[in-house]
């Protein structure tokens, strides 16, 4: 919600607005480097923690986000690895440091600015389109917020926009230098390509004996297999627990008239209407002129209800009805204004009521239909209020099970069958795991899982481990009935992998030193015999399947004279020439293009000096992290 308010806050920053609620309970900004987790910190900056909550629920967050990008099917290995728990963590040391940095340089935003842009959004009116604290507590509420974290979270992310805003706003791009590179761009070079691939020589390629011998010495680290443990486990989820809850039909009745409304649409009522206005400004003579207009347009309507419509056109000062003789269309209660809306549902088709007076002026109203209310079949909604009735009973049952399944775990430490026995479930063995996982079924490569599997009290003391949430919703128990300590491979054992290895670095190395050779060659306006590819012209932009460190080497080459060469060494050890036959330019270009590379080069360079900003308030902040509780935390 607050991403809302702080991307619009150049909108919301000059709505003017009258706050007619009491003041917000608003925080300082030392709320923002206050500790309250008791538990002590994840990380310090200076004075400023990261809690082990706060960064939890970070975490959380992103890996909501990436479940969201894996559309449902996230890998948990990604979900859970060192790379994502680094990223988070940096994150929010960088905003810590930021704010604390834009606090001490005096960049603020004043509670009356704050009040301001929170009372601008529309989400916190009520239906007379003004503030409704109310209404504001009840949708924090929803979000699991209170206004005084809320409002410190507007104002901390409005001022990191602002710190980001200053760099992203400053550079910029001369139209000569846009003008240059885009020419750089669009230039077009006609390229052919010839390939030296190490398995064209592999068969030149010799490994003796004392070879693989020398390189198994000098490299015995790269040969260890891992300390290692095998496991038996047992997982319970909650989805085995949607299986087995039922509904019954007398509880389905009972929820469907309970919630009657809910399966109803509400009554809806047309009515045309007249128009006279007379809004709180006008003078008292005004007013009564306008009342005695729509007095008398009342009673010709109510002597003839069918005139009403040429009497709108004619009369009212509606522009959304009167030329469509004053008809409003259907809407429900409460959508017009109250007066208007008491009077309308109040009447029979057919009647005429007025003048009704509104803050709007004098109306004359014709009701034209009714529709009533419409109530959806139990069969029609079964499927939805089961799955409403099932949903809290899974949850209940989940939650004393997996009570339940931890207590088991802990207090039957030396066995898993008490859990399997009580609760119904499988007990299953893994092969060989590791520290780091790697394991083919992704529950066992959860960090907290294989961090209590290789730690004293469950490898040692042989105790199950505790119950672990390797996935939401998802625990698991195990414990070691094997284990192997880290042990060396025996050089018959990994020999073939060795003489491959240093075979497919000899014929890579032979594949690069041919290639340059020839190279060397053709610069020097020799003839070298080779195979050509067919020709393609290429872009920077549109490489037509060039490795981007190829085609820096075709357009880095000098082209005064054609044909050109360049080569550059690209992935699986192969390397390539090109040959350059044809360069194209472009003469001129346009200011829309100038404009619009200007603007991306300068957000490229403002993202660059951001991140610069935030590299040197990084190399100077003191900055302390409890790795331990990172690498125990979810």
């Amino acid at each position: 919600m607050y991403d809302f308010v702080y991307k619009h806050k150049r909108w919301l920053q000059i709505a003017l607005l009258v706050l007619i609620v009491p003041p917000f309970a608003l925080f300082g900004i030392d709320f923002y480097f206050r500790n309250t987790d008791t538990a002590g910190s994840l990380a310090k900056i200076g004075d400023a923690r990261i809690s082990e909550v706060e960064y939890s629920q970070a975490l959380r967050q992103a890996q909501d986000k990436m479940r969201e990008m894996m559309k449902g099917n996230p890998d948990p290995t990604l979900l859970n690895s060192p790379q994502l728990k680094e990223s988070v963590l940096n994150e929010l040391i960088e905003r810590k440091i930021t704010i604390s940095h834009a606090a001490r340089a005096g960049m603020t935003i004043s509670d009356a600015e704050l009040q301001k842009m929170i009372a601008a959004v529309e989400a916190f009116h009520d239906d007379q389109g003004k503030f409704s604290r109310e209404r504001y507590r009840q949708l924090l509420q929803g979000q699991g917020l209170t206004p005084a974290t809320f409002e410190n979270q507007v104002r901390t992310n409005i001022m990191l926009e602002q710190v980001r805003g200053v760099y992203s706003g400053s550079a910029f791009v001369p139209d000569s230098v846009a003008d240059r590179l885009l020419k750089i761009r669009e230039q077009e070079r006609e390229v052919s390509q010839v390939l030296f691939s190490p398995a064209d020589y592999s068969k030149q390629v010799k490994i003796s004996d004392p070879d693989a011998e020398k390189y198994y010495a000098e490299h015995k680290g790269d040969f260890v297999v891992p300390e290692r443990v095998k496991i038996e486990f047992v997982v319970l989820s909650l989805e085995a627990y949607q299986r087995g809850i039922e509904v019954s039909d007398e509880e389905i009745k009972k929820f469907y008239l309970d919630n009657q409304s809910r399966y109803q649409t509400a009554e809806e009522r047309r009515a045309s209407h007249i128009l006279i206005p007379a809004a709180a400004s006008v003078t008292p003579e005004e007013k009564a002129k306008a009342k005695a207009l729509a007095e008398d347009l009342f009673k010709q309507a109510k002597a003839n209800p069918k005139k009403i419509g040429e009497l709108a056109a004619k009369f009212s000062k509606d522009p959304g009805s009167a030329e469509k003789g004053g008809d409003l269309g259907f809407f429900g209660r409460g959508l017009m204004v109250k007066p208007f809306d008491e009077a309308a549902f109040a009447m029979k088709v057919g009647d005429v009521a007025g003048p009704v007076e509104t803050q709007y002026g004098f109306h004359i109203i014709r009701l034209d239909a009714i529709k009533a209310v419409q109530t959806t079949p139990l069969e029609s909604v079964k499927a939805q209020i089961v799955e409403e009735i099932r949903k809290p009973k899974v949850v209940k049952a989940f939650a004393e099970a997996a009570d339940n399944f931890n207590n088991l775990v802990y207090e039957q430490f030396d066995s898993l069958q008490p859990a399997v026995t009580a609760l119904k479930l499988t007990l299953q063995k893994s092969d060989w795991l590791s520290r780091t996982g790697g394991n083919p079924n992704p529950l066992l490569n959860n960090d907290k899982l294989l961090a209590a599997l290789f730690s004293d009290e469950v490898l040692k003391n042989k105790h199950n481990t505790s119950a672990i949430e390797v996935q939401p919703n998802m625990l698991l128990a195990a414990r070691v009935v094997e284990h192997k300590p880290s042990e060396g491979m025996p050089l018959d054992q990994v020999r073939k992998d060795i003489v491959q290895h240093l075979a497919d670095q000899a014929a890579t190395k032979l594949a690069e030193s041919e290639g340059r050779a020839a190279l060397e060659k053709l610069k020097k306006g020799e003839t070298v015999a080779m195979s050509w590819s067919a020709s393609q012209t290429v872009t920077l932009q549109k490489r037509q399947g060039l490795h981007p460190e190829a085609a820096q080497s075709v357009f880095g080459a000098d082209t005064a004279k054609l044909p050109a060469y360049a080569g550059v060494p690209v992935s699986q050890g192969r390397f390539v020439i090109y040959r350059i036959t044809k360069v194209k330019d472009i003469t001129e270009t346009t200011p829309e293009q100038r404009k619009a590379l200007a603007k991306q080069l300068a957000q490229m360079i403002g993202q660059e000096q951001y991140i610069a900003y935030l590299a040197s308030l990084r190399e100077h902040a003191d900055v302390k992290i409890d790795k331990k509780k990172l690498e125990q935390g979810s």
